[in-house]
């Protein structure tokens, strides 16, 4: 017991993270029959295979104290890509394609980011409305559609009863991603330029590399993401995929990571994924308007932001309050000592 309750004071936005996603899956668990049921979390997983990556790749983002807003036309662009060229060159050759440009796309960002020091807020909003138009002009403004369904059919495959290939190539990614930001240098420079970057900078961490590096992850996962939506749908839509960002933002917060940086993790990611695919999963059983299921996200979203602004200024009293005791205690020893020394003195 002790030591759960250590780990909920020193992770107090995951522990929240983790009660909504218990709270929100029970709701719907107790209110809908079918809820529970192996058909709905194979359904879960396979919304969690593109949604989990996006979210993946914008908690990565926030972590280095930057967003990236071009997710979603990246993931569109690469969808278009995919499924425009798939009978051309073959599956294969058409989502590898996809996925180098971009990934090139995140590298690219995250190079002019880190030299050219511009806030990624700004560059992404313009690599936002390029890559619509690049969309656009490889789809010929048009939706392009599959005519071999064999791929499809193949990534969609159910596997142990709740996951298919998607779903458990994304799994896969979760963990590599996990490993490199815990155990590596490059993953703890991440974090340092997002939780304080003038100290970072000024202790000798670059800029440069850990912005590519985060970038460039950022890149592949909207490149995996738009392949997988491509390939499973057969279908793509330039202007497609816009939900992606709003979905993914909001994921990445309920999960814990910091609006400020520098706080955060892949387990949070996938936490926060998971519970916004549990209210989207709960809401369709409701057949809810989409206008309100925006609204439960932006509800949900509130909820975590004011409850991660009062966990951080509860910290900041609580910590006023360590430094004024330590204060009063080595002013209260030194006039122990004080007097000590007076007693000892002779007159």
């Amino acid at each position: 017991m002790e030591k759960i309750k250590h780990w909920v004071t020193e992770n107090p936005d995951l522990a929240f993270a983790i009660l909504l996603a218990v709270c929100v899956y029970s709701y719907f668990a107790v209110t809908e029959p079918l809820f529970m049921t192996h058909r709905t979390g194979f359904a879960i997983m396979e919304r969690f295979a593109v949604l989990g990556l996006v979210g993946l790749a914008l908690t990565l983002c926030i972590i280095a104290g930057e967003i990236d807003l071009s997710i979603g036309s990246n993931a569109a662009l690469a969808a278009v890509i995919t499924v425009r060229f798939t009978d051309q060159f073959g599956a294969v050759n058409a989502l590898l394609m996809a996925l180098t440009i971009s990934t090139l796309i995140g590298m690219i960002q995250g190079y002019f980011i880190a030299y050219l020091r511009v806030r990624a807020i700004v560059l992404t909003v313009g690599t936002l409305m390029l890559l619509r138009g690049v969309a656009l002009f490889a789809a010929e403004e048009k939706t392009v559609m599959l005519t071999d369904f064999r791929i499809p059919d193949f990534i969609s495959t159910k596997m142990l009863g709740y996951f298919s290939p998607a779903s458990l190539l994304v799994i896969f990614m979760f963990i590599v991603v996990g490993l490199f930001m815990t155990f590596t240098r490059y993953g703890r420079e991440i974090y340092a330029i997002g939780g304080a970057r003038n100290e970072a900078l000024a202790s000798g961490i670059s800029l440069k590399r850990p912005m590519i590096i985060v970038f460039t992850i950022s890149g592949f996962c909207a490149g995996l993401g738009g392949v997988i939506i491509g390939l499973r749908s057969g279908t793509a839509q330039a202007l497609g995929l816009q939900y992606l960002l709003l979905a993914g933002t909001v994921a990445a917060f309920i999960g814990g990571v910091s609006i400020l940086g520098g706080k955060g993790g892949v387990i949070g990611a996938a936490i926060g994924t998971l519970t916004v695919n549990f209210l989207n999963t709960g809401l369709v059983f409701n057949v809810t308007p989409a206008f309100m299921v925006q609204l439960y996200l932006g509800v949900l979203l509130l909820i975590v932001i004011m409850f991660q602004t009062g966990s951080r200024v509860f910290d900041d009293m609580q910590r006023r309050r360590q430094l004024l005791f330590d204060v009063d205690n080595r002013r209260r020893i030194l006039a122990e000592k004080i007097e000590h020394y007076r007693k000892q003195v002779p007159r």
